[in-house]
C-alpha cells in the first residue's frame, strides 16, 4: 500500500468512526434530554481522537464541544476529489465532496501528516460559498 492509499484509508476510518460516533449520541440525546452522558460521550470521542488525530491542543472542535449536527457532516462515503501528496510524503491534503440527502452539498479539505510512521488527521476545512477555504472543526 502507498503513502496516498494508506492516509486514505486512515481518514476513512477515522470519518466512519466519527460519524457512527456523532449519529448514536445525537439519536440517544435527543431520545432522553434529561440525561447527561457528557462523561461518556467524552471517553469515546477522545478513543478516537487517540487512534486518528495529531496530539496537540484544540480549543474547539467536537471533542471540546461535544456537538452533534444531522446528517453527520464526517463522512465516509464521500467522492474523493482530490489527493496532493507533499514532496516529503510527510503531509498530505484530500478534498471530499459530499451532496446530501438534503439537497446540502459540501466539500471539505482534510490535513494529514505522516510522523511516527502513521498517518495522523490533523486539520480540517470546508468550501465556502466565495470559493475559499475556511477552517471546520474536527
Amino acid at each position: 500500500m502507498n503513502s496516498t492509499e494508506q492516509a486514505l484509508k486512515v481518514l476513512k476510518l477515522f470519518l466512519t468512526e466519527m460519524k457512527t460516533w456523532e449519529d448514536y449520541w445525537r439519536e440517544l440525546q435527543y431520545a432522553n434530554l434529561e440525561v447527561d452522558y457528557t462523561k461518556e460521550q467524552k471517553q469515546e470521542i477522545d478513543a478516537i481522537y487517540e487512534k486518528y488525530v495529531t496530539v496537540r491542543e484544540r480549543k474547539w472542535g467536537k471533542q471540546v464541544s461535544l456537538s452533534t449536527r444531522y446528517p453527520s457532516t464526517f463522512t465516509p462515503d464521500g467522492k474523493i476529489i482530490s489527493c496532493e501528496l507533499s514532496t516529503n510524503n510527510k503531509k498530505i491534503l484530500i478534498e471530499i465532496h459530499k451532496k446530501f440527502d438534503t439537497g446540502v452539498e459540501y466539500e471539505y479539505r482534510y490535513t494529514l501528516i505522516f510522523k511516527n510512521k502513521e498517518w495522523r488527521v490533523d486539520r480540517r476545512e470546508m468550501l465556502d460559498y466565495d470559493g475559499k477555504w475556511s477552517k471546520d472543526s474536527l
